[in-house]
């Protein structure tokens, strides 16, 4: 239940955490209007030393396909949500590597990489915003499961507000996995732990209704061999669950409940 200055603020256009599903997940005519006015931005890299974090346990090769695989994943959610338009801020290998998806428009990431992720939204963003978007959704590419409902939470929370940030909590609640902005320059992008308190913080002095979604979806990032063992126990389907399932026939061992390891 929500302590007193969390109501207050919530009336105010302040801060207010969404832990767990709505009442209800059922489409609506608004519901459908919300999802159609708002763009999305997803930021991946796949070249150099991606998923770095997971050469204990894979290959370079290995490891670029499945951020490629989970990459398209998240796509494919976008573009069959109903969204306005899909950005897709790449690295060459991940431009190279995607072809030309259909439904995605591809922004190249700023030169060599410089900045991180956050240059590369603020790109994805500024891109968007040269054609016209009054709202985007920025979305990291490894979070293979997110899904339609997800998008309809983070809409619905932020409501008609004329500004607005609503931010995505990681499964550990110090990470942003998903941060909707409106306008899109409302406030800087601001991602890497703790980005969560950054991004409300930053929302509530921009005046903007500021909201935390928990519970997501895609609150699994795939960055660890303990990510990678979470991903396996929730059995994911798509280009991921198919990736995994080469992964697990090359002899890789993700057993529920315990470490990751090699064959």
């Amino acid at each position: 239940m929500p302590n007193a200055r969390s109501s207050v603020e919530a009336q105010k256009g302040g801060w207010e955490p969404l832990s767990g599903p709505t009442h209800h997940d059922a489409t609506t005519e608004d519901d459908a209007a919300a999802l159609s006015a708002l763009w999305a931005v997803v930021v991946a890299r796949l070249g150099g030393a991606t998923k770095s974090r997971l050469a204990p346990l894979l290959g370079s090769a290995a490891r670029q396909h499945l951020a490629l695989a989970m990459l398209e994943d998240v796509l494919g959610v976008c573009t069959t949500a109903g969204l306005r338009a899909v950005l897709a801020v790449l690295d060459e290998a991940a431009a190279e590597a995607l072809g030309g998806p259909a439904g995605v428009q591809v922004v190249g990431e700023p030169a060599g990489g410089r900045g991180g992720m956050n240059a590369a939204a603020l790109a994805g963003l500024q891109a968007a915003r040269a054609q016209g978007a009054s709202q985007v959704l920025v979305l990291p590419g490894d979070v293979p499961l997110v899904s339609h409902r997800d998008l309809l939470r983070l809409a619905r929370a932020a409501g008609p507000a004329v500004r607005a940030v609503v931010v995505g909590a990681s499964a550990d609640g110090t990470g942003t996995n998903a941060l909707l902005l409106r306008p899109p320059e409302v406030i800087a992008p601001s991602f890497g732990p703790p980005s969560v308190g950054r991004h409300l913080a930053a929302g509530l002095a921009a005046g903007a209704r500021t909201r935390r979604c928990e519970r997501l979806d895609l609150a699994l990032d795939v960055d660890t061999p303990a990510d990678l063992a979470a991903l396996y126990a929730r059995r994911p389907g798509g280009r991921t669950g198919q990736a995994l399932a080469a992964l697990l026939d090359g002899g890789l061992r993700l057993d529920a409940g315990s470490r990751p390891r090699r064959a």
